[in-house]
């Protein structure tokens, strides 16, 4: 803008000096004194606006890599601090268009862990901007917030399945693999998927949650799998005390309980249940692939 404004400055006076004197030729000031001061100044300032550029990109490069210096100090006294605390709750929220759209808060030791483990073990990715995420992953944000025993609370966004940006360090972007499986487990999806069996919508769940193990899609779908041989049994039963399995497809939670005389029951996320049978060896593999 400054370059445009010194150009037409110099063309104005120019014109000037050209209509103010009838007799001198267009060469003639060009050649003259007054102009050829006009165009040292005109480069002079061209020069220097160059250089202030330069000077501003330099700034803006060593900003940046304070940011990212102090941002991974940060981090690595946040891992040390979350290391040492007791996790007692973890808030779940999933953000939409900048508002927060369906919240889920567990208590459940073997999920506090995993997000536990994702602030331990989340290192920087270089070249990959907070702009850029929010640019691409707007539809797809989750805020987990880690609370202890003290109520100090370490919250971070997972962009995607993988990007992490800490509430305390918002310059800088993180990783950690399947970072967003809670968020897509628990979480209450925008539109719910419909399915035509039980089984069906197991095979789609992010999480298998007991009260002291974690497994993932994998599993859910070889365990479905092995539960389509299983034969409808006649009755009902009492399953309160059978081993539970929780499978969170999208927030729906589906459950699969285990007796110890090998019968099986789902209960779906109305509460309804159906009572099955399956071989000794298939229960066996359920069983193993659940361990």
């Amino acid at each position: 803008m400054r370059k445009r404004m010194m150009t037409l400055s110099l063309l104005i006076c120019v014109s000037f000096a050209l209509s103010a004197c009838g007799k001198a030729s267009k060469q003639e000031i060009i050649e003259s004194e007054y102009y050829q001061k006009l165009q040292d100044q005109n480069e002079k300032l061209t020069q220097d606006l160059k250089k202030s550029r330069a000077r501003e990109d330099s700034l803006d490069k060593k900003i940046k890599e304070i940011h990212e210096y102090t941002g991974d100090q940060k981090l690595a006294s946040y891992k040390k601090e979350v290391e040492g605390s007791t996790i007692s709750k973890t808030d779940f929220v999933r953000i939409q268009k900048g508002k927060q759209f369906k919240s889920f808060a567990v208590t459940n030791e073997p999920v506090c862990s995993y997000v536990k483990n994702i602030v331990k073990n989340a290192y920087r990715i270089i070249g990959l901007t907070v702009t850029d995420l929010r640019e691409n992953y707007s539809g797809s944000i989750y805020s987990y917030a880690l609370i202890d025993e003290d109520n100090t609370t370490y919250e971070f966004k997972v962009y995607g399945n993988s990007y992490i940006v800490f509430d305390s360090i918002p310059e800088n972007v993180y990783c950690f693999d399947n970072a967003s499986v809670i968020g897509d487990g628990l979480i209450d999806a925008e539109n719910e998927k419909r399915y035509a069996s039980s089984i069906d919508r197991m095979k789609d769940a992010a999480l298998i949650v007991t009260d002291k193990d974690l497994k993932f899609n994998d599993t859910a779908i070889k365990t479905a799998n092995l539960l389509e041989k299983a034969d409808k049994a006649k009755g009902k039963h009492d399953a309160s005390k059978w081993t539970e399995y929780r499978f969170y497809t999208q927030g729906t939670v589906t459950t699969l309980s285990l007796s110890d005389s090998k019968e099986l029951c789902i209960t779906d996320k109305s509460g309804s249940q159906d009572f099955y049978t399956v071989s000794d060896k298939t229960f066996s593999k359920i069983k193993k692939l659940l361990k």
